[in-house]
């Protein structure tokens, strides 16, 4: 029998082979050797190997007989062929990932969490060509991580005329308690590769005091925005940017900028070194030797996230949803000014989720927090405006 696979080990394990770092997300667009999305789908045989990973088993092969077919049961757009394949979203290689499965022609396909990662538009487009598949004959096993999900499959998919253009719409949710200095002021950026426009013309401004949820489609440029924000994205220096007080044109410090951040992105899961203990990996972040009211900081931190019994495991030995929990632990214990954190709840417990808004919600007084996700209303109390990124890649 032939089995295809879709999930978040398929996923991370692309992720880990192609992006030693997170920034690489932003360099591949521009790097030749990186596989594309169209040697993905239609090299045969297609080894996942790079510089620092080598596979010695290939991919399936595909039918590319089937590529149009599966573009648009997958809802990718044809431009996206030529795209760079470590430099695709979450969700874009979630899409990916299905359209490749199909072009396998199993016999049976194994859905691990299919709606995990993606926006809200394309879960219920998702759900409808699940069905289509289905239709086709094709025999699935589907496991769901929320229970909300079994209603997608159930329930009728409306939809949403594709948008050429970015839209961002700001709202204000709740006042904040105070406001202060501008952190980030954003005029007319602009970010492209060649004819993929990924932002443009976004005027944007965080003060100290709000707190952002930044929502939008996979592929809209949340995760650039992070990059931007971060200092990070290759791009800066074309654009007119002020971040935490520095003109990007003038004298800029990276380095001086990042110490006064926190962040966290689900490919640090996968490019973190494990072979340190869950207290280390927190404690290295101060000067040594390490005070002990910041051993006791950390070990209350760790507590409060549902770790304090995992202090001394290694990295390597945590679930995934332990290490992102502790990699996020990591951001916020030097008490940054801004903490940037990028979908941190994909996948994650109703209890994680609670305790990580719980303690976001304690810092919200001393620490500004711009956090992105799929799921609308899925972020703590304290946040004050949502930055809503319309733009869809896919033509239902």
């Amino acid at each position: 029998m032939k089995i295809s696979r879709f999930g978040n080990d398929l996923q991370r394990k692309i992720k880990k082979a192609l992006s030693r770092f997170w920034q690489e997300r932003f360099i591949s667009l521009e790097d030749e050797d990186s596989p594309s999305v169209r040697d993905f789908l239609l090299k045969n045989p297609f080894f996942l190997n790079s510089e620092h990973f080598v596979e010695s088993e290939p991919f399936p092969k595909t039918n590319g007989a089937l590529l149009d077919e599966a573009l648009s049961l997958a809802g990718i757009p044809e431009l996206m062929l030529e795209q760079k394949l470590p430099s695709l979203s979450n969700g874009e290689l979630r899409r990916l990932l299905l359209a490749r499965n199909y072009m396998e022609e199993p016999d049976l396909w194994i859905l691990d969490d299919p709606f995990g990662g993606l926006d809200p538009e394309y879960r219920g487009f998702l759900a409808e060509r699940i069905k289509l598949f289905q239709q086709k004959g094709i025999e699935m096993q589907i496991n769901l991580k929320r229970e909300d999900e079994r209603f997608l499959l159930e329930g009728s998919y409306i939809p949403i005329a594709a948008n050429d253009e970015n839209i961002y719409e700001t709202k204000k949710i709740k006042e904040p308690i105070s406001v202060g200095e501008i952190l980030f002021s954003l005029k007319n950026v602009c970010v492209s590769f060649g004819e993929k426009k990924i932002i443009e013309n976004l005027n944007w401004e965080v003060r100290k005091g709000e707190h952002w949820a930044m929502t939008g489609a996979n592929g809209s440029g949340k995760s650039t925005l992070l990059g931007i924000l971060s200092g990070d994205h290759p791009q800066i220096y074309k654009n007119n940017l002020e971040l935490l007080g520095q003109n990007v044109k003038d004298v800029f410090s990276i380095n001086e900028h990042k110490k006064k951040l926190g962040f966290f992105s689900p490919e640090m899961a996968l490019q973190v070194h494990r072979r340190a203990t869950v207290l280390d990996a927190l404690l290295e972040n101060f000067p040594q030797p390490v005070l002990a009211e910041e051993k006791k900081m950390v070990l209350s931190l760790l507590t409060s996230l549902g770790l304090g019994s995992e202090l001394n495991k290694h990295l390597r030995d945590l679930s995934e949803e332990e290490l992102r929990l502790a990699l996020i632990a990591r951001a916020i214990s030097m008490s940054p000014v801004v903490l940037l954190l990028d979908e941190p709840t994909q996948g994650m417990s109703e209890q994680s989720k609670e305790r990580l808004f719980s303690l976001l919600d304690k810092i919200s007084d001393k620490t500004t927090l711009i956090f992105t996700s799929h799921y609308p209303n899925e972020y703590p109390n304290c946040i004050t405006h949502n930055l809503n990124i319309k733009h869809l890649l896919y033509s239902p």
